[in-house]
């Protein structure tokens, strides 16, 4: 009897906890469908409770407080796919950015984002404005970038938990961020 097909890979991870060493762990996760393999340290997953538990709070705070939170997010475009990223704090796909300095001018804050999540050095120069949005309490700074080739990334597993270039028809669970700058592309 033939045996039967394979479905298709899926485009989420599996999570898997594995033994090394006595005495320690790690927690990897697989990219169905791929060999891209992540392993999580015991530090990484401190690191990532840590955001987990104290950014809800921030913005609880910064709500009481009845201030608006200034953010700058990126979307950096390569070969007609949009990079995304997963954070450790929140749920979904979402655009690679996060808040701006007191001071600090809003294209600065994209940039320096950028470098500080998944390790892509982008002039400022090379970031143009795309539009401003209010989310809720936030007032997010919308950035645009085009790559000519697809740059190396590099996440550090502790607040970035997750980084990929994807055609925006393929993203799933993509943030309300995510969701109003497709909006707003019409993409």
């Amino acid at each position: 009897e033939p045996a039967p097909p394979r479905p298709a890979p899926r485009d989420h991870a599996a999570r898997f906890v594995v033994a090394l060493p006595p005495d320690s762990y790690t927690e990897v996760q697989v990219k169905l469908g791929t060999n891209d393999v992540t392993r999580f340290s015991i530090a990484d997953r401190i690191y990532q409770s840590a955001f987990a538990v104290l950014y809800p709070w921030a913005a609880r705070l910064e709500s009481l407080m009845g201030r608006k939170s200034d953010s700058a997010a990126v979307a950096v475009w390569h070969a007609g796919r949009l990079l995304v990223v997963e954070h450790s704090y929140m749920k979904g796909k979402n655009l690679p950015g996060g808040h701006i300095g007191s001071n600090e001018k809003p294209v600065l804050a994209a940039a320096r984002e950028l470098e500080e999540e998944i390790g892509l050095v982008i002039a400022p120069a090379e970031i143009r404005f795309f539009r401003r949005m209010e989310l809720g309490r936030t007032r997010l700074s919308l950035f645009e970038c085009r790559l000519a080739r697809e740059p190396e990334i590099r996440i550090d597993n502790r607040e970035i938990t997750a980084a990929a270039f994807m055609a925006p028809a393929a993203i799933s669970e993509p943030s309300w961020t995510l969701k109003s700058y497709l909006r707003a592309r019409r993409v």
